[in-house]
């Protein structure tokens, strides 16, 4: 958005049923990954959701930092606010409808309290949590799909941008590292697997959403 002009974004605005803000964090992620995976799911995820649903998605760039124990966080009631401010401006906008597409299982609680009760007149909103739609993978069996750190992140961190990921390290990826889960199970055939199918999954309840 940040390159288009003003009437660029306008024509755009015009075309757009739904608008979409992806939310990430900074927080501890292992030896392994970047601090910032949560943010590069949001941004990959949004992507292909914009990319898909063209011209009718209006993404809204990426609030980068989460609540909670990150290593950058916000007060939830500062978070709270910076969503409302941006859902009265799309509003103003003339969107009705906006997708909080979230890649942090910290930022959910507050998430829900702002869908439940919605801080702007006339406006639907859906919230989407990604992990909630990764498909069961054979090769992650039992492996925790929101944990910090772990195998369902690091496989599609891999598939994302392998370059992102420090291999070397994962073997020092445990609990004492922050690390929930076996990252070990990890790889770039199990991360192309969940991100592929993910993708489909929020499109379609993106698609879902625009027809209600």
């Amino acid at each position: 958005m940040f390159k288009s002009t003003y009437y660029e974004i306008k024509y755009r605005l015009g075309q757009s049923t739904v608008g979409l803000i992806p939310l990430g964090a900074v927080r501890n992620q292992g030896p392994h990954l970047p601090a910032g995976s949560a943010l590069i799911l949001a941004n990959y995820y949004s992507s292909k959701i914009v990319e898909s649903l063209h011209p009718y998605v209006f993404p809204v760039d990426r609030i980068p930092y989460g609540v909670g124990s990150g290593l950058i966080s916000l007060k939830p009631e500062v978070l709270s606010a910076l969503i409302v401010s941006l859902l009265e401006e799309l509003s103003k906008l003339g969107l009705k409808k906006v997708v909080l597409l979230n890649t942090d299982v910290l930022n959910d609680s507050l998430l829900k309290e702002l869908v439940g009760k919605p801080p702007v007149k006339n406006m639907n909103l859906l919230q989407l949590n990604v992990w909630e739609h990764y498909p069961d993978v054979q090769a992650l069996e039992g492996e925790p799909k929101a944990g910090s750190g772990g195998a369902y992140l690091t496989s599609q961190l891999l598939f994302i941008d392998r370059s992102l990921v420090k291999e070397d390290r994962i073997k020092y990826a445990d609990s004492s590292m922050g690390v929930e889960g076996n990252a070990s199970k990890a790889s770039l055939e199990a991360g192309e697997t969940v991100a592929s199918q993910t993708v489909r999954t929020l499109i379609e309840k993106v698609e879902e959403f625009m027809r209600k």
